[in-house]
């Protein structure tokens, strides 16, 4: 009886150290347990059940139930998940993103950094931008959401208008490298361009008649398509000095044409 008692005693306290060494194993991250020795050359019972545990774990390991935090780009202010720098929208929790620090005109309305650009393209894009940052859109969402749309519909406006006419989208073309037009400045102007803008204004300042008028905005106009033409080859080739003088000109003409406009209005 007291070698029978001995007999069971030692069967139980091989299963028990089978038993810790598979706890062991599973303890390990990224452990493998390996087949477990049987015991007097018999299986022991709890090898089912190690096997059962370690494959659990494995497939435990290789599973992750929480939303990924922002590995790139910028954080969403919502949910965290990454956003890229041209994306409106976050593509986890869909809240509109405030406007990207750093990203310039032609990369918000997504073309092409150059002076000269597809207006109707242009076009097509500022109202595809318009339409997702409609008020209407955001009349039922958080107030953070109606502030961060109205930003961006104020950007998108004034992205639009600039990049619209050439002279203001080579003014900021320019300013993109760090050039700034002063306004109103006369340094580097070659004399005759002066007298000719000069009597150009008190030529348009005497008259009276619609057709005379016109007459004077159309070969503004035609000075003005000229430089837009030699503003495109400076850019081309790099001259920032060149477009800058040029564009300089040009903003003299705009200001006749501004005069123009508002004598043609009875």
């Amino acid at each position: 009886m007291e070698q029978a008692g001995r007999v069971v005693w030692r069967q139980c306290a091989a299963q028990w150290r089978v038993k810790r060494r598979c706890s062991a194993a599973l303890l390990q991250p990224g452990a493998v347990t390996s087949k477990v020795s049987p015991v007097g050359g018999r299986s022991s019972p709890l090898a089912p059940l190690c096997s059962a545990l370690t494959r659990a774990a494995s497939l435990s390991r290789g599973f992750t139930t929480h939303r990924p935090l922002c590995t790139g780009g910028r954080p969403c202010w919502s949910c965290q998940s990454a956003v890229g720098s041209s994306e409106l929208f976050c593509p986890s929790c869909s809240c509109i993103q405030p406007p990207s620090e750093g990203r310039d005109y032609f990369q918000l309305l997504h073309c092409e950094r150059s002076f000269i650009i597809d207006v109707q393209d242009l076009q097509r894009k500022y109202r595809n931008l318009q339409r997702l940052l409609h008020p209407d859109y955001f009349s039922r969402k958080s107030q953070r959401e109606r502030e961060i749309s109205e930003k961006q519909s104020s950007l998108v406006n004034k992205a639009y208008n600039t990049l619209l006419s050439p002279l203001s989208r080579g003014i900021y073309l320019l300013s993109l490298h760090g050039i700034t037009i002063a306004e109103g400045t006369e340094d580097g102007m070659d004399a005759p361009f002066l007298i000719e803008v000069l009597e150009l204004n008190e030529k348009l300042h005497d008259l009276s008649t619609e057709a005379e008028i016109e007459e004077i905005g159309t070969l503004v106009q035609d000075k003005c398509h000229s430089l837009i033409e030699n503003v495109r080859k400076a850019f081309e080739k790099g001259d920032l000095d060149g477009a800058e003088m040029l564009l300089a000109k040009m903003k003299y003409y705009s200001n006749i044409l501004d005069q123009v406009k508002k004598k043609m209005v009875p």
